[in-house]
């Protein structure tokens, strides 16, 4: 019998696949979705997220093509109040963040994933059965049914998902729902080295290197916002991006409107289903901390999986194994949602006394060299359960 099904294909899914295969469990992925081709998602993978992922290989490969971040730099009406270095972090080995598109992140983890033994099918999950043995689906695919069973499954399948609705698992909001405008553009003139966010009494605008080709552009809509042209891009640059280096859009690649929210799922698993990704969390883009948190989730389950398998996935699963995993990632995404929470709670800030205390408090924060490395250390995910020196998450991605 399989040891474990995966439904879902994301960055989450395919972490956990990854990892699992590469320590000699069967994996399969069953996928809903082809990989997309319009516009990308996440655009930033944390030094945490980046310590999980080499040992797949996956870290290299991606590192060839991104762009590496090394700064963090706040600006508040075009003038800077905080500049954060990540390479100041001590306790990973990696000082810098990668700017990469979410669709190169996941051709490199599909290909590590089959590399390493790996299978992938094309199919929704429509019906899900368990008891104490294996977990039973039914997939439809080209409009036929076939059933998949195996010892273990992980939802990864996103907030809309079908396994956490199958499951009867609610998943409840924490903060507010916001809307958000991306875009990928060609801009001349930015640091090819800088994430910044750029705060202002009208709005903010979050502007990152997306690849070694574009920028990632991100700002919360209001009625009032400009329509989604060049133009209109460039406007917003000139209004509220950095007043020490003016950038010139050339090219608008792609531009996406969603709503965002803040939510968790109210358990993390049932039975021998565990969540992870979009299907137990979600939030808003603020900080990019939504596809770090599911690649964490992956490292974290992957390295119990293979602790359970040792003691035979045949047998009822230890007690403590789900209620372990749901109590350490869901501390674990309360700390990171409070980091995404405060982070979009500054940039809103339209009142000038609050915001001469923001920009007094990053600026304070900037030059005090412990509050520094402990604001980069929390945007990269470092300051939550599963750090990439634990022996846990090590024996998952090595064994």
């Amino acid at each position: 019998m399989l040891d474990v099904l995966i439904v879902g294909a994301g960055p989450t899914g395919l972490t956990a696949g990854c990892l699992l295969a590469r320590a000699g469990l069967s994996v399969r992925i069953v996928r809903k979705h082809r990989p997309f081709s319009g516009h990308s998602r996440a655009s930033v993978i944390w030094p945490h997220a980046l310590a999980i992922l080499e040992p797949t290989g996956v870290t290299d490969v991606l590192a060839a093509s991104g762009s590496r971040v090394t700064r963090l730099g706040y600006y508040s009406s075009g003038d800077p109040i905080g500049r954060f270095e990540i390479d100041r972090l001590t306790d990973t080995r990696y000082g810098f963040a990668l700017g990469v598109s979410q669709h190169d992140t996941e051709a490199a983890l599909e290909s590590a994933f089959l590399v390493a033994g790996g299978e992938v099918d094309d199919g929704e999950v429509v019906h899900l059965d368990q008891d104490d043995q294996q977990v039973t689906v039914q997939v439809r695919s080209d409009g036929q049914l076939a059933s998949r069973s195996a010892r273990l499954l992980v939802g990864a399948d996103g907030a809309g998902g079908a396994v956490r609705g199958l499951l009867g698992i609610a998943m409840a909001d924490v903060g507010p729902r916001v809307s958000f405008r991306i875009a990928d553009a060609v801009i001349d003139g930015l640091p090819e080295d800088e994430a910044a966010y750029c705060w202002t009494p009208g709005g903010g605008l979050a502007i990152g290197p997306h690849d070694r080709r574009a920028y990632r552009l991100a700002y919360r809509l209001t009625p009032d916002s400009p329509d989604a042209s060049a133009a209109s891009f460039q406007r917003l640059l000139d209004e509220r991006g950095p007043r020490t280096r003016r950038g010139v859009v050339r090219d608008l690649v792609s531009t996406a409107d969603f709503e965002a929210r803040f939510a968790i799922a109210d358990a993390f698993g049932l039975g021998r289903c565990l969540l992870a990704g979009d299907s137990a969390h979600v939030m808003a883009p603020a900080g990019g901390q939504g596809m770090n948190s599911g690649i964490l989730d992956a490292a974290a389950l992957s390295w119990r999986i293979v602790e359970a398998r040792r003691n035979g996935l045949e047998s009822p699963l230890a007690e403590n194994f789900l209620q372990d995993y749901d109590a350490e990632r869901q501390s674990a995404i309360r700390l990171v949602m409070a980091t995404a929470i405060e982070h979009a709670r500054d940039g809103g800030l339209r009142d000038g006394a609050e915001i001469a205390a923001r920009d007094g408090r990053y600026a304070a924060m900037s030059d005090d060299p412990r509050a520094h490395v402990d604001r980069v250390a929390r945007m990269s995910q470092l300051h939550v359960p599963g750090n990439p020196g634990n022996r846990r998450e090590s024996e998952a991605s090595h064994a």
